[in-house]
Parts: structure tokens; C-alpha cells; sequence
């Protein structure tokens, strides 16, 4: 089966990637240590710094979340589709990936509902707990129709699971605003992007090591993985109770649906700063996109016929990227932590580490809408920034590695064929293979530095702390719309300019003659043939994510940075 062949893939340099993650984990969390034992000069009333295992635990929910993704996403959505939809597998493939986009609608929806539930404890604990049973009934269902071919029903269910994790991921957001201070929330940030990074690579370890499991042991996996996250994220959120009279207000579910479309507004005049980090997450998620197309890509540019070596591929890129990724996200928490800590230690006067900093008047700048802002969240948020601005232009750079990959086995396969010799695209799959998943893996640092400093970024630029959950929802539904611009322009630019030349072998130059004889891609693995879409069309939408990132970046460098301290000298000390 499928799952087997997989298992029998395991490369034990993934072992190597996943010690390098831990350890670097650990390390960091050695770092917030330290930190979080500092006095704080906060401003947050009624809120004391979190040592970091509760900062771990607040987030950890991601963990559940990103194994979720990868688990589904690479496995169990498209095994389900060849064994639901048979010969028509793509279409299901194609509709489950639209009820993933639908789902991340519900963001802004689930949030106002959270942000607006009253109870004895709390306002997000019930709301996740509620969630996570929706998650066990619905995945339960899914196994149950998958056993007896129920299609419509198992899609229908597919929905309502993709709405429940959503809403529970939404709900899990607001609880950094909640409970965490202004200036160590640019180490949640990091936190946040670090976890859904470390689920996403155990989810990909995982299926290397063991593939030999059924469609229902990934599904009770995923259920108990986020069932324990859940109730991790409910035991260190200590929440107030929300139920007194002076706080109580009306959260019947009838008047949210009569006041949906409230949920999904932003006053862009007065949030301009906000709503310019929600057109950067736009662009962001419309350029990965393009990362759906990479077994399409691998299949063209080696044309090997053969799903296992195909695969395998495919497994060491993604395991590469989301090892690096993970590891950069915890590099950038622990110096976002720094920007604070260093404060803390004395890199500012006592006077100013207290004092609250006010926007100047008639400037634009998101002091505006957050008006009280002490110089070490300035800090925190100018770091965060700055991160998210490497991280972007770093993937845009990077977005070149596979198509320079494609043109090298090109050209190699084109030497070889004006030599009358025998085309190994084995051999030029060993050859160039190792570049591609260094390649990747490099440009994964890009993407776990972005992850973290656009996070922090979120927290440090919420309009309004008491609907932080709805806001925060707000970046699902730019998900969404990003997974649909950048798909649908990804695909159209390699039909555009891939469909129309004849092959691989001469989509380099179109007058190239014939091979005189080539060795024949193997298929033992039982592989279907290549797309056989051409090397300029692949080309093409790699230069549309790199441009994508680049436009991310332009974004990000027009927010402004909160009100600036006082003195001179603090200015001085702030990265812009």
C-alpha cells in the first residue's frame, strides 16, 4: 500500500533535523527562562509575566493544529480521495481543498462568539472544549463513512471538522492578549509560529516512520494529539470568570448570525496599520500556495514514473523546510525576547523603562491605535517587525532554488541527448535531488523567521484587546482569499506557459531534436506518468511567489513602527 511504501522511505537524516528542532527548542526555552524571572515594567494592569513553560502551554494547541495540516493535508485527504472519488480522485482532492478554504472563514465568526461568551471560567476555555468535542464526534464520523463509502456524507463532515478546527485555533488566538503582557507577547508570537512549525514536521516524521498505519490510526492519532493540546491550553489559561453582571453581555448564538457581517469588519481609516499586516498575510499565503505544485514539478523535471522515488522526494523537501523553519522560529523568538530582556537588564533608564509612551499628534503611526505603549513592547513590536520583513525577502530570494534546479537537470538531459547517449533520469534525479532539498531547507529559515515576526506583529498591532479573538479571525479569511488568488494564479501561469510545449525534454528549446534513445522512467512503484507540463510554465509561478514575497515585504516596510519613546538616545537604540 501506499502507507508502506512510505514507511520503507524513512532517511535517518531526518533524525538528525528533528534533534537539531528539540535542541533548539530547549535552548530557547533556557533563554525565556532567564527572562522570565526579570521584574516587569509593564503597563498591563492586572496582568504578571508568564515563566515560559506557561508561554509553551498557551500556544501549544498550534502543535495539535499543524500536525492536523500535514497529517490531512499530505496523507489522509489525498488516500481518501483516490479511495472515495476512484478514477475522478482529483476532483475530491479538489473539493476537500475548497471545504479547507471555506472553513477559514469562520475565524472572524468564532472569535466575536469567544470574545463575547460569559461563564464561570472564562471566556475561551468553554468555547475550546466545545470545540475539541465537535473535532472527536466529526473525525469519528469521518472514519465511520469512509468504512462504508459514504461520500457525500464524509464530505459534509469534512466540513464541519475543518469549521471546528478552526474555530478552536481562532479561540486559542485571542488567549495571548488575554493573559500574556504587552512585551513578552513577541515571544508568544514566536511561540506560536515555532509550535504549529514542530506539529507540522511530527506529522511528517511521523508518516515516515510509521506508514504502515491505517486511515484510522492517523485519524484517532490526530484526535488524541489535539485533545491533549486542548486541555494543556485549558490547564495553563487562567482565566478570570466573565459571568459578573457588570461584564455580562449578550452572546446568544441567534443575534451573533443576525449580526454576521459586523463580525467580518475593519475600519481601514482608523486600523490603517492592521489592516496593512492582513494585506501582508494575504500575499504570504497567496505565495505558498505555489507549494502545492511541487510533486507536479518533481514529476516533470525527473520524469521518473515512479510514486516511491517520487515521494521520497517530495518527503525530504518538506521535512527539510518545516526542520529549518521550526529552528528559525525559535532563533527569532528568542531574539525578540532579547529586545525586551535587554531593556529589562538596563539598556534603558528605570524612568523610561516605565513610562508610557503617547503618540505624537498628527502622525500615522499604529501608536494610533494602540495609544499606550511602553518602550520595551516598542521595542518588541519594531524587532517583529524587521523580522517579518528578513523573513519574506529571504523567501523571495530563495523562491529561484527550484526552478535553477529544473534548468540544471534540463540542460543536463539536453547534453546528453545531443550525445546519442542514454538519458538516466535515475541518475540525474541523484545528482540534482540533494540541491533540491537543501535548497528548501534553507528557504524554510525565511519562512520561520516570517511566521514568528508576523505573529508578534499581529499581537503588538490589535486595535482592541477586547475582541482580540475576532480580530485576530480576521487572518483566516485572508487565508482563505490568499489560497484562492494564489492557486488560481499559479495554476493558470503553468497552463499558460507550460501546456503548449510538447514535453520536458524540449521545453528548453523548442527546436531540439528528438532523443536517440532514453532510458524508459520506471514504474514499479506503480506511479501514474508526468503532468507533462514544461519547464517555462513551472518557471513562471516560482517567479510569481518570489514576486508575491517580494510585495509581502514592500507591505510590511510601509507600517509604521508605535509611538516612539522620548529620548533621543532610546531612539537610537530601536532597530527600525
Amino acid at each position: 500500500s501506499r502507507f508502506r511504501r512510505l514507511g520503507r522511505t524513512t532517511n535517518p537524516k531526518h533524525l538528525v533535523f528533528f534533534a537539531l528542532s528539540f535542541f533548539g527548542l530547549r535552548f530557547a526555552l533556557g533563554r525565556m527562562t532567564v527572562a522570565a524571572m526579570s521584574p516587569s515594567g509593564s503597563q498591563d494592569l492586572g496582568l504578571e509575566r508568564l515563566p515560559p513553560w506557561r508561554l509553551w502551554a498557551l500556544t501549544s494547541g498550534n502543535l495539535a493544529y499543524g500536525f492536523m495540516m500535514a497529517d490531512q493535508g499530505l496523507l489522509l485527504a489525498p488516500l481518501e480521495a483516490e479511495h472515495l472519488f476512484g478514477e475522478q480522485a482529483s476532483l475530491g482532492l479538489a473539493a476537500m481543498a475548497v471545504c479547507c478554504g471555506l472553513s477559514q472563514l469562520t475565524g472572524p465568526a468564532a472569535g466575536r462568539w469567544s470574545d463575547r461568551h460569559r461563564s464561570r471560567w472564562g471566556r475561551r476555555r468553554p468555547c475550546m472544549m466545545m470545540a475539541i468535542a465537535a473535532i472527536w464526534f466529526l473525525t469519528g464520523c469521518l472514519s465511520i463513512c469512509s468504512d462504508l463509502q459514504a461520500t457525500n456524507t464524509f464530505m459534509f463532515a469534512f466540513l464541519l471538522q475543518q469549521f471546528a478546527w478552526n474555530v478552536m485555533q481562532t479561540v486559542q488566538a485571542g488567549l495571548v492578549p488575554d493573559l500574556v503582557v504587552s512585551e513578552q507577547r513577541g515571544v508568544a508570537g514566536g511561540a506560536t509560529a515555532a509550535n504549529t512549525l514542530a506539529g507540522a514536521l511530527g506529522a511528517l516524521i511521523g508518516v515516515r516512520f510509521l506508514g504502515g498505519l491505517g486511515l484510522r490510526a492517523h485519524y484517532v492519532m490526530t484526535s488524541v494529539f489535539g485533545l491533549a493540546c486542548c486541555l494543556t491550553v485549558c490547564f495553563a489559561a487562567n482565566e478570570k470568570p466573565t459571568n459578573t453582571v457588570a461584564e455580562k453581555q449578550d452572546a446568544n448564538p441567534f443575534n451573533l448570525l443576525l449580526h454576521i457581517k459586523d463580525c467580518y469588519q475593519l475600519d481601514v481609516n482608523k486600523h490603517p496599520q492592521f489592516a496593512k499586516l492582513l494585506v501582508s498575510k494575504t500575499l504570504y499565503c497567496a505565495s505558498v500556495m505555489v507549494k502545492g505544485f511541487l510533486l507536479f514539478f518533481i514529476q516533470d523535471t525527473f520524469i521518473l514514473g515512479d510514486a516511491q522515488r517520487e515521494q521520497a522526494i517530495v518527503g525530504d523537501t518538506a521535512v527539510a523546510a518545516e526542520a529549518t523553519a521550526a529552528l528559525a522560529a525559535v532563533a527569532a523568538m528568542a531574539l525578540l525576547d532579547a529586545a525586551a530582556a535587554e531593556m529589562r537588564a538596563g539598556g534603558a533608564p528605570k524612568k523610561r523603562e516605565e513610562e508610557v509612551v503617547k503618540p505624537d499628534n498628527g502622525l500615522a503611526t499604529f501608536g494610533e491605535e494602540c495609544p499606550e505603549m511602553s518602550s520595551q513592547t516598542f521595542v518588541g513590536a519594531a524587532r517583529a517587525r524587521l523580522a517579518a520583513m528578513t523573513g519574506s525577502c529571504w523567501m523571495a530570494l530563495l523562491w529561484f532554488g527550484p526552478p535553477s534546479v529544473g534548468f540544471g537537470v534540463l540542460k543536463d538531459r539536453e547534453s546528453l541527448i545531443r550525445l546519442g547517449g542514454f538519458v538516466d533520469n535515475i541518475g540525474l534525479s541523484h545528482t540534482w535531488s540533494p540541491y533540491m532539498v537543501l535548497g528548501t531547507a534553507i528557504w524554510g529559515i525565511g519562512q520561520g523567521v516570517y511566521l514568528a515576526g508576523d505573529q508578534a506583529l499581529s499581537y503588538a498591532l490589535l486595535p482592541d484587546l477586547e475582541e482580540a479573538s475576532r480580530l485576530l479571525g480576521l487572518t483566516s479569511v485572508c487565508a482563505a482569499a490568499g489560497a484562492v488568488l494564489g492557486g488560481s494564479a499559479a495554476g493558470s501561469l503553468l497552463y499558460a506557459f507550460g501546456g503548449s510545449i510538447g514535453g520536458p525534454e524540449q521545453s528548453l528549446n523548442t527546436s531540439l531534436p528528438p532523443p536517440i534513445q532514453a532510458s524508459p522512467p520506471s514504474h514499479a512503484g506503480g506511479g501514474p506518468a508526468a503532468p507533462g507540463y514544461a519547464y517555462p510554465g513551472y518557471a513562471a509561478i516560482f517567479i510569481l511567489a518570489s514576486v508575491l514575497s517580494g510585495l509581502c515585504c514592500a507591505v510590511l516596510s510601509t507600517i509604521r513602527p508605535p509611538a516612539e519613546p522620548g529620548s533621543a538616545s532610546e531612539r537610537a537604540r530601536i532597530v527600525p
